[in-house]
């Protein structure tokens, strides 16, 4: 009965795709919070329903396929340095594919194949943000939704940490809950209604990240106080989730977005950041006043060390280890146990630069290196221009936050992004980011073809 109910939901997010693909993208986000808690109450927990997701997002590309194939000319002209980098980036993917066939044997050719589609899935859903963006209203309507739905389904957290015994709760893999170990404390990591703490971590840091972009893009306490409640509800969860990423993440992006933003900020502005700054410290105190919960405030302190290991994750061990040609493809995927069907010690490294020194190699590794710094200097120029008509330069800031905070989640935690909903979604923020450098053209296009008048038939 389960089964039938979420493969009615997934059809009608198909459904939906196919009779318009920008509404497709907020269907993909509903069967991505709703695949979860399906996936619990279903006996056995199936390991495919975590990719049900990619199904919706499949029949999106196809239903936007002349679209996304008019606009990847134009991004390639437009961004021929990041565009050049990706084809690369492509050519060891592939070498890393059939290094992949060769650690598992041919008869295991799911991993690298899985491991192959996880990181090729980004490439389109970025281009899909590229098309999708053609009006700024359209990004602050999918914020809106996103936080109401991601509000709504944060609320297993706290119903997790109070006691409450039900199937949609807990981690997939451990329902009976897991403890982690720091020295003097001992902290029940929470996943609520989401299959791991890692991810719902993510979904409380993007709810909070898009409570500050809101609330600044308010201006005025009047009007953005409701935001500022929607930030404080997601920091919550990110405290309670156990994992320090989770609130390193919001952090990552408020340093990179106020750096960008800080010159056009006014006294108006500053005060509603002051409002923020306070929501969170009374949210912080809140967590810190109890015995009982003060463990996850006191779990949130690190050292510059620890930072230092995070950022690292196993760099220089996994080379140690596979070489600097690595392991391929599925090596270090998270899930690949499900193919093979037992525990793997190929994939211990928990950063991102292990995870693809591991899987691509050093050179490949080195690929993405220069892909990424190919995207930080456009993503720095677009971020740096002001407002001009149809876009302004708080969304871009606030995109070019997101992008900056998933790199560091990324650096820290890269088997997060094994779950399907977390990688479409950075890589569709990333899309968004690049087409803001578009918008004002695209409307002033718009604005010419309302004044052509339409054509007159000639009649005999």
């Amino acid at each position: 009965m389960i089964l039938i109910v979420f493969g009615a939901i997934l059809l009608v997010a198909i459904m939906v795709a196919l009779l318009n693909w920008r509404h497709g993208w907020f269907a993909a986000m509903v069967c991505g919070v709703l695949q979860d808690p399906f996936r619990k109450m279903t006996p056995g927990t199936p390991a495919a329903m975590t990719m049900s997701v990619v199904l919706v997002y499949g029949v999106i590309i196809i239903a936007a396929a002349a679209t996304l194939h008019r606009n990847r000319r134009d991004f390639a002209l437009r961004f021929p340095n990041v565009y050049s980098a990706v084809s690369v980036v492509i050519i060891f993917l592939v070498l890393a594919a059939m290094r992949g066939v060769a650690t598992f044997g041919i008869e295991m050719w799911k991993v690298p194949a899985i491991s192959f589609l996880i990181y090729c899935i980004p490439i389109p859903a970025t281009l899909l943000g590229y098309s999708w963006l053609t009006r700024e209203e359209q990004m602050i309507k999918f914020f809106i939704f996103y936080s109401v739905l991601t509000s709504i389904a944060l609320i297993g957290t706290p119903l997790e940490y109070l006691g409450v015994k039900a199937r949609a709760i807990g981690m997939v893999a451990m329902p009976w809950g897991f403890i982690r170990h720091l020295p003097g404390l001992q902290i029940p990591i929470l996943s609520g209604f989401y299959r791991a703490p890692d991810i719902m971590g993510w979904h409380a840091s993007m709810l909070a990240i898009i409570g500050i972009i809101m609330t600044m893009r308010a201006r005025v306490l009047t009007k953005a106080w409701p935001w500022i409640i929607v930030t404080g509800w997601a920091f919550l969860n990110c405290i309670i989730s156990g994992r320090r990423k989770a609130v390193y993440m919001v952090l990552a992006f408020a340093l990179a977005f106020f750096w960008r933003y800080f010159k056009r900020l006014s006294i108006a502005q500053l005060s509603t950041i002051l409002a923020i700054g306070l929501a969170l410290m009374g949210v912080v105190y809140f967590v810190g006043g109890s015995e009982k919960s003060s463990v996850y405030t006191k779990g949130t302190r690190t050292s510059s060390a620890e930072v230092f290991e995070r950022l690292e994750g196993g760099t220089f061990g996994s080379i140690e280890q596979h070489g600097i040609f690595g392991a391929g493809l599925g090596a270090a995927t998270q899930g690949v146990r499900h193919v093979i069907g037992t525990e793997t010690d190929l994939g211990w490294q928990e950063g991102g630069m292990g995870k693809l020194v591991v899987e691509l190699g050093v050179p490949g590794a080195l690929a993405v290196i220069v892909l990424v710094i190919a995207m930080m200097r456009m993503m720095l120029r677009i971020s740096a221009v002001g407002d001009v008509e149809g876009t302004t330069q708080i969304l871009r800031c606030g995109l070019f936050g997101i992008v900056i905070a998933n790199m560091a989640n990324f650096m820290a935690s890269a088997q997060a992004y094994s779950d399907p909903v977390l990688t479409l979604s950075a890589a569709f923020y990333l899309g968004a980011l690049f087409a803001t450098a578009t918008l004002d053209e695209k409307l002033a296009a718009e604005k010419a073809a309302a004044l052509v008048p339409a054509a007159v038939p000639v009649t005999a």
